[in-house]
């Protein structure tokens, strides 16, 4: 029994001793992502930088971010937002759209797993969700890039970071969603023009973050 008893105090001491390791000693990575690699004007889409409210950016306590509006030659619109934190530890976790989205007004009417098919054959698991405000109906897209590649929930992103912080790595993530409105239309055509716009971006994208480099 006393064998015991000094062996759970030694796991206890050790473990806590590891987790303040972890806490003080982060894995930095070399460099923040370059949004500058995201083009502006790509495949007939033509856009600019915009800004949220300073209060937003606040609360994101992201380390970079992009938001861009979009207009197709059709006069489609597409919002695309991209958050970098170059660590997900202690106070700079990323905002799932779970709990942001109710906040500012959205009901999440559905929300599905969604695979992304780009050049080269490779795909990403994402999310698809039907977003409502009243009269107004999006078609969201959403999912998180980190050194392992695209995750798509929220779980995933937390082993994501145990795992990497018990490797010692670096623990930088980068939250993606891309927004288009659905106006006469079906939840299908907006996804397939939320497919066609990401196709165009999906270089620059994967240029812009740092742990792909």
């Amino acid at each position: 029994m006393k064998s015991a008893v000094v062996l759970s105090t030694v796991l206890i001491v050790i473990s806590g001793l590891f987790g303040n390791y972890l806490r003080f000693n982060r894995q930095m990575p070399d460099r923040l992502p370059s949004f500058s690699s995201i083009p502006y004007n790509a495949g007939g889409y033509f856009g600019e930088e915009r800004r949220f409210s300073e209060a937003s950016y606040d609360v994101l306590k992201a380390d970079t971010t992009t938001l861009r509006f979009y207009r197709a030659s059709d006069g489609t619109p597409f919002w695309l937002f991209v958050a970098y934190f170059s660590s997900q530890k202690y106070g700079s976790q990323i905002h799932s759209p779970k709990h942001c989205l109710p906040g500012g007004g959205w009901k999440i009417e559905r929300q599905e797993p969604f695979s992304l098919h780009f050049p080269g054959g490779v795909t990403k698991e994402i999310n698809r969700v039907l977003i409502t405000d009243r009269q107004k109906k999006q078609l969201m897209f959403y999912w998180f890039e980190t050194r392992s590649g695209a995750i798509r929930d929220e779980f995933r992103l937390k082993w994501d970071l145990m795992k990497n912080s018990l490797l010692l790595r670096p623990t930088d993530a980068a939250f993606v969603r891309l927004t288009v409105p659905i106006k006469g239309g079906t939840v299908e055509q907006a996804t397939a023009k939320a497919s066609d716009f990401l196709n165009a971006f999906y270089p620059g994208l994967e240029r812009a973050f740092s742990f792909n480099n």
